[in-house]
């Protein structure tokens, strides 16, 4: 098995490479030639473990940098972690923004490989909010879940284009007072 660097797998260095050139300069404008050579292969080498560009992307999507919920805590304190992570996630990224978002806006084919992914990413989120709201006693689950999903995903476009966390502080806010409002009355909102 081939291995780039620090012994990270080739394939997914690659990918790694790809998704670091995708996120700060877009997809469009970087060739597979630069991801090689940044990545430090040959073109060959890259199609050997890629079929296509467009095969590249996908996985490349999967190794962008993204929020990182919480696991630990009571549900609600997680939800709450969730708005927490994603003021870390913009601080660090410098409101580069959600890959998600970046990719998506380039990908207008509905059945690109990525186009999936992220569809994929985006209904895992909501089932990880899902479950929260379910745990915490939520009296409709599946729509506060949608709810909480469209309330982080409008803070972390909104931070991004504003370059400010005051989307995503007023953004918790509102989910704290959904929570209080559609979770058990013998719950408390951490």
């Amino acid at each position: 098995m081939l291995h780039g660097p620090r012994g990270r797998v080739l394939k997914e260095h690659i990918a790694a490479v790809a998704a670091g050139l995708f996120y700060a300069e877009g997809i469009h404008r970087v060739g597979v030639d630069r991801i090689a050579d940044k990545a430090g292969v040959t073109k060959r080498t890259l199609y050997h473990h890629f079929r296509s560009k467009d095969e590249l992307i996908a996985e490349a999507l999967r190794c962008a940098p993204n929020v990182t919920f919480p696991s630990d805590g009571t549900p609600l304190e997680r939800v709450r972690g969730a708005f927490d992570a994603l003021v870390d996630f913009l601080t660090e990224s410098a409101f580069r923004g959600c890959p998600f978002i970046i990719f998506s806006a380039e990908l207008t084919d509905r059945r690109h490989p990525a186009r999936l992914e992220i569809e994929q990413f985006l209904a895992k989120r909501r089932r990880w909010f899902e479950r929260r709201v379910r745990e915490a006693g939520a009296r409709d689950p599946v729509a506060v879940a949608e709810e909480l999903d469209v309330l982080f995903d409008g803070a972390l476009a909104a931070g991004t284009k504003r370059g400010t966390l005051e989307p995503v502080i007023a953004a918790r806010r509102l989910a704290l007072r959904l929570l209080a409002l559609e979770c058990a009355p013998d719950r408390q909102v951490a």
